[in-house]
This record gives structure tokens, sequence and C-alpha cells, in this order.
């Protein structure tokens, strides 16, 4: 059974990672879609190399940024989890705790009513 601060955890926790899911979804398919439409040419003078270069350097860095921005979302995502685990022992150390508790109110009551008898 969690408790309504394990349950609040995971409601105020999920949509920050469904959205950071989302982000990073996204990035990867939009960076897929850059790379499938871009052409690769083959320059044929020296002017045109060095705007092939400048292309490819300039792409070189967004996926850089990419790269980064992803890490990023990435982190946040891994601790939020880690958030939403520790959350969730405590909850489970908890039910152990009220498990125990009941086990030897139970054997008090057995033992109480053995004699009684």
């Amino acid at each position: 059974m969690m408790t309504p601060g394990t349950l609040k955890t995971i409601l105020n926790t999920a949509p920050l990672i469904i959205q950071g899911a989302s982000k990073l979804i996204k990035i990867i398919r939009d960076r897929d879609l850059e790379a499938n439409e871009e052409q690769i040419s083959n320059p044929d003078t020296l002017e045109e190399m060095k705007q092939e270069m400048t292309r490819i350097e300039t792409r070189l860095n967004e996926n850089s940024r990419s790269d980064v921005e992803q890490i990023r979302l990435i982190e946040q995502l891994a601790q939020q989890n880690e958030t939403l685990a520790e959350t969730l022992r405590q909850t489970l150390r908890r039910v152990t705790v009220l498990g125990i508790i009941a086990v030897l109110a139970l054997g008090g009551s057995v033992f109480t009513f053995i004699l009684l008898l």
C-alpha cells in the first residue's frame, strides 16, 4: 500500500519524466530527419569546398549542442528517478515496520486468547 506522500511524489514527478522523455525523443527525431535531408555534395572548386566545410562545421556544432541538451535531459530524468526510488524505499521501510508491528500485535492477540481459554 502506498502512502499519500509516495503517491504525491509519483504524481508530481511523472509529468516531468514524461516531458523530459518527450523532449529527448523530439531532439533525436529532429536530428535524424535533418541528417536524412542533407545531401552530400561533391565540391568542384576551392570555394565550394570551403562552403561545404563551413556547412559541415555548422552541422557538427549543432550536433554538439544537441548532444549536450540530450545529456542534460538524461541527467534530469536520472535525478527524478532517483527521487522516486528514494521515496519508494522509504515507503517500503514503513510498510516493513507496519508489517512487523501487525505480526507482533497478532502474536500478542493469539497469546492473550490462549491465556483466556
